[in-house]
C-alpha cells in the first residue's frame, strides 16, 4: 500500500476487524476498538487508516452472520468514512476470504483479491473450513482478477477465475538494507548476547517447530538464538512452550518490534532462520515476506521449507534439527563478499517496487482489452 501511496495514489487501508469475543478477552482490546472513534487516521508513509465496528462471532459458520458483519462495516464506510475522503471510482483490494458481499458495494473501477494464505486450512476450527472455502470460492469467482503469493495458491484460485495471477511476496529493500549501514544501531537488548546470533524476525505462531528449535539450542550451544516479533494466534499450551524455551539459556524472545527498528535488530544476526513445520499449511509457503526482509538485509538464510530452487548462498535448506544445524555452520564459514553480493542482487530483482509494476500492468492489459 505504500508503494501505491508513493506513486501519488490515495489509499485507505481498513484494518482487520475486531470481534465482540476479543473485546471480552482483556483491556487492550477495548483500547485498541476505540481507534474506531477516531476517525481515518494517517501513518507517516501517507497510508490512510480506519477501523469499522466489531463483527458478531461466528461468521465464519453461517454465511449470514458473515453478511451482516460486511453490511455493518459497508455501512459505516459509506456513512461515517468516505463522505470526506470523496474517492471516485476507486480500485477495491480485498484480502478477506469472506469480504464478497462488498463486491460492487462501493462504485469501484476493479474489484481485487489478493490470496496470501491458505485462509480455510489455516483457520483454527476444522468445522468452519467448509463455510469459509466456499466463501472464498465465491469471492474468487466475482472478482475483477485475483493476486495469489504462491504457485500452489495460483493453481486453487484458477480454476475459479481465469484471470488469476502469481505476484510473490516482496520487501522494502531501502528500509531493511539500512542492516548494511555502519550508522544503523544495535538495540542494548543485543549487544551483549554471544555470537553467532541466529535470529527469527516477525510473527510467531503456530508454523514454529518447537522441538526443532529446542534441538538447535542444544546442538549449538554457543549460539544465542533470537526470536524478535509477536506471539500469536497460539493456544496458551504453545505459548508456553514457546516461552520455556527460555529455560535453554540461549534462546530470547525479545517481543514486538516496529518494522522502522527491524533493521537494527537484524544488524548483529549472524545467520536469519525460518524453523517451520512442513505440513498442508506450509506446502503453499514458497518464500514469505520474511524471506525477502531478511534478503535484504544480506543474512545467509537457512529454513525448513526453501525457495528449494535458490542458490545456496541466498537460502540453505534443511528439514532435520542435524541437517538445520550444520546447514547454520556452513553458512558462517562460507560467508564471502560475493555471496553477500547474490543476496542483494536478488533482493533488487524481489522489492515492492517491481510487485506493484507487475499488477499495474496486468491491470492496464485488462484496461487494453475492455477498450478493445
Amino acid at each position: 500500500m505504500r508503494e501505491y501511496v508513493k506513486r501519488g495514489h490515495r489509499v485507505l487501508f481498513v484494518e482487520a476487524p475486531l470481534t465482540w469475543v476479543k473485546l471480552l478477552k482483556g483491556l487492550q482490546y477495548w483500547k485498541q476498538s476505540t481507534l474506531l472513534f477516531r476517525g481515518v487516521r494517517q501513518t507517516a508513509d501517507g497510508v490512510l487508516v480506519t477501523m469499522v465496528p466489531p463483527f458478531f462471532p461466528g461468521g465464519e459458520w453461517f454465511e449470514s452472520i458473515c453478511r451482516l458483519n460486511w453490511w455493518m462495516a459497508r455501512a459505516w464506510l459509506r456513512l461515517i468514512v468516505l463522505p470526506s475522503l470523496r474517492f471516485k471510482s476507486p480500485r477495491l483490494f480485498l484480502f478477506a476470504p469472506h469480504a464478497g458481499s462488498l463486491v460492487g458495494r462501493f462504485g469501484e473501477s476493479l474489484s481485487i483479491y489478493f490470496c496470501n494464505d491458505p485462509f480455510a486450512e489455516l483457520f483454527e476450527f476444522p468445522s468452519a473450513r467448509p463455510n469459509l472455502q466456499r466463501m472464498e470460492d465465491k469471492l474468487t469467482r466475482i472478482a475483477d482478477v485475483v493476486f495469489t503469493v504462491s504457485e500452489r495458491l495460483t493453481s486453487e484460485r484458477i480454476r475459479h477465475n481465469s484471470n488469476t495471477h502469481l505476484i510473490p511476496l516482496a520487501a522494502d529493500i531501502r528500509l531493511f538494507s539500512k542492516a548494511l549501514e555502519a550508522s544503523t544501531p544495535i538495540p542494548e537488548e543485543l549487544r551483549s548476547l554471544p555470537h553467532p546470533i541466529i535470529g527469527h524476525i516477525g510473527v510467531i505462531n503456530t508454523r514454529i517447530d518447537i522441538p526443532l528449535v529446542r534441538q538447535l539450542s542444544r546442538l549449538l550451544p554457543e549460539a544465542s538464538i533470537v526470536f524478535v516479533g509477536p506471539i500469536l494466534e497460539v493456544g496458551a499450551k504453545m505459548r508456553e512452550d514457546l516461552l520455556g524455551l527460555q529455560s535453554l539459556g540461549n534462546v530470547h524472545f525479545l517481543g514486538n518490534k516496529s518494522e522502522e527498528l527491524l533493521p537494527s535488530y537484524l544488524k548483529p544476526i549472524d545467520v536469519c532462520i525460518i524453523p517451520y513445520l512442513r505440513d498442508d499449511v506450509t506446502k503453499y509457503i514458497k518464500a514469505n515476506a520474511k524471506f525477502f526482509q531478511y534478503v535484504a538485509s544480506g543474512r545467509p538464510i537457512v529454513s525448513t521449507i526453501g525457495p528449494l530452487d535458490l542458490d545456496e548462498n541466498i537460502v540453505r535448506t534443511a528439514t532435520s534439527a542435524g541437517d538445520f544445524a550444520n546447514a547454520i555452520q556452513s553458512a558462517l564459514k562460507k560467508e564471502t563478499p560475493a555471496a553477500l553480493e547474490k543476496r542483494l542482487t536478488y533482493a533488487r530483482q524481489n522489492s515492492w517496487e517491481d510487485r506493484v509494476q507487475q499488477i499495474e500492468t496486468i491491470l492496464q492489459s485488462m484496461r487494453s482489452q475492455q477498450n478493445i
